[in-house]
């Protein structure tokens, strides 16, 4: 059995008996104007709290590096021996954080064992644009002559992925942001597709040509939380405005009625 708990924003942890592995790993959940204005940090007792077992942690994989997908990367790997899977950007934000050497760099289409059980194939994809114009928030990559700590714009997007994780037998396609790359998509399947909510209006054929290519049993949808706000554990999760919880759900169930569709909160625990 796989126990997969969504940790907020992009973030998933799947846990068997002998491993952790995580994707997109993002708890200190920096607040609306510290992430305008100031240099932002990982937060130690939000980290803690959140993953008291770091030296569990086989891999961590990273989709792309907003700072709500790697800020705290360089934290918890400075904490593990963990196996880092990421983009050239990741590697320079590692760097950056005194770890250069233990980013996997991948370009695309790289499929890495990470365990025993597990391996990683890493497609790359699109990031979601933004609600006005058609621009990736912060494009490019993270820049070699940063400092940490560093501002939410220094935390450029570098190479994006859509993460495909096969572990024990079974398979989790991650679409961090709300976008994909139709072509490099092609021929790939999983049992579970996990799916970001918002902004799935400004992507066309989303999630409709996902579902169509990749022909999942169960669908998860995520990263729909504030993240610029704490959370409690065991709370309900406060969503992000306007992103339509019905009509994702609805357009799902119209292009494929038989998948689960799965809307977890925060800390809530998934077996698959």
């Amino acid at each position: 059995m796989i126990q997969v708990t969504w940790t907020g924003a992009a973030g998933l942890r799947f846990e068997t008996e002998k491993e952790v592995i995580l994707i997109d790993p993002y708890y200190t959940r920096v607040d609306i104007f510290n992430t305008l204005f100031k240099r932002i940090a990982p937060d130690p007792a939000a980290i803690g709290a959140a993953l008291p077992d770091p030296e569990r942690v086989a891999a961590m994989v990273v989709g792309h590096t907003h700072s709500d997908h790697a800020l705290d990367v360089p934290w918890i790997a400075a904490r593990s021996a963990c196996q880092v899977v990421g983009s050239r950007s990741l590697e320079t934000l590692m760097a950056l954080g005194g770890l250069p050497g233990r980013t996997r760099v991948c370009a695309g289409g790289e499929t890495l064992e990470l365990t025993d059980a597990a391996r990683v194939t890493m497609i790359r994809s699109a990031h979601g644009r933004l609600t006005l114009g058609k621009g990736v928030p912060f494009d490019g990559e993270i820049s070699a002559t940063g400092t940490l700590p560093m501002k939410a714009s220094g935390y450029r997007v570098g190479t994006v992925f859509a993460p495909k994780l096969e572990l024990q037998g079974k398979c989790f396609l991650h679409i961090g942001s709300a976008n994909f790359d139709e072509a490099r998509l092609q021929g790939q399947t999983c049992d579970v597709l996990c799916l970001c909510v918002p902004g799935w209006k400004r992507r066309e054929g989303y999630p409709r040509r996902l579902i169509e290519m990749t022909r999942p049993r169960a669908v998860v949808l995520f990263h729909y939380d504030d993240f610029s706000r704490s959370h409690t554990p065991g709370s309900k999760t406060r969503r992000m405005p306007l992103i339509d919880m019905p009509g994702i759900i609805h357009a799902i169930r119209r292009c494929a009625p038989a998948p689960e569709v799965l809307v977890p909160e925060i800390g809530a625990a998934m077996n698959f």
